[in-house]
């Protein structure tokens, strides 16, 4: 890497950075490009010469999260021990990340909700955002085949119906659980996480027969 691009990368990571820091004081939707230019001491002109827009630096952000939580969850996978137990632990480790980094999760439901809007992006983040969603989708579809073949699920589930209903659901648990607001009933943050985990565990694993 040359000099140039050596201190262009030093620039962008102080503003990723800085914008961190400024969404978990004022929140995703309530951060302009103005409020992330003055976190870094930079002008709006400048961040617009490292990225195309406030929308990249959210995802910039987000990626790096992905990847963080990606990597704990491999680690609690691993010491899981069948299909199923393997899933419960996927699922507490998410819980885990995102309790530690809330503005994690309101990226999350940005994205969620807001769906993105491709021509906001740079292509080379883009790239990186379809890649690490291909392999968190790729992680738990081998639990779930994983579960499938020891006997702990049932054969008869779709694995990718599955998939992408755990990640939705799971992902509205967390947000309940992580910011509580105005609801019928009160529950504690972890009772209602291991209450879901056990419930969708219910509905999937196999019963009767050999188990492994």
């Amino acid at each position: 890497m040359s000099r140039r691009d050596a201190e262009r990368e030093t620039r962008r990571r102080f503003i990723l950075d800085s914008a961190r820091r400024v969404l978990a004081t004022k929140g995703v939707e309530e951060t302009s490009m103005d409020d992330i230019a003055g976190g870094a001491e930079y002008t709006r002109r400048t961040l617009y010469s490292y990225f195309k827009s406030r929308d990249e630096i959210y995802l910039s952000l987000f990626l790096e999260d992905m990847e963080a939580r990606r990597d704990l969850q491999q680690n609690a996978v691993a010491e899981a021990g069948n299909g199923l137990e393997k899933i419960t632990a996927w699922g507490l480790a998410f819980y885990e990340y995102a309790r530690h980094n809330p503005h994690a999760m309101r990226l999350q439901l940005y994205w969620d909700f807001r769906g993105i809007a491709e021509s906001m992006i740079s292509p080379t983040i883009f790239s990186r955002f379809e890649a690490i969603n291909h392999l968190l989708a790729e992680d738990l579809r081998d639990i779930f085949q994983h579960g499938i073949a020891d006997g702990s699920l049932r054969r008869d589930i779709d694995v990718d119906m599955c998939i992408s209903q755990y990640l939705y659901t799971m992902r509205a648990v967390l947000n309940r659980a992580i910011f509580p607001g105005y609801s019928f009933a009160s529950f504690d943050a972890d009772s209602y996480v291991h209450h879901y985990l056990d419930l969708f565990g219910r509905a999937i694993r196999r019963t009767g027969g050999k188990q492994a």
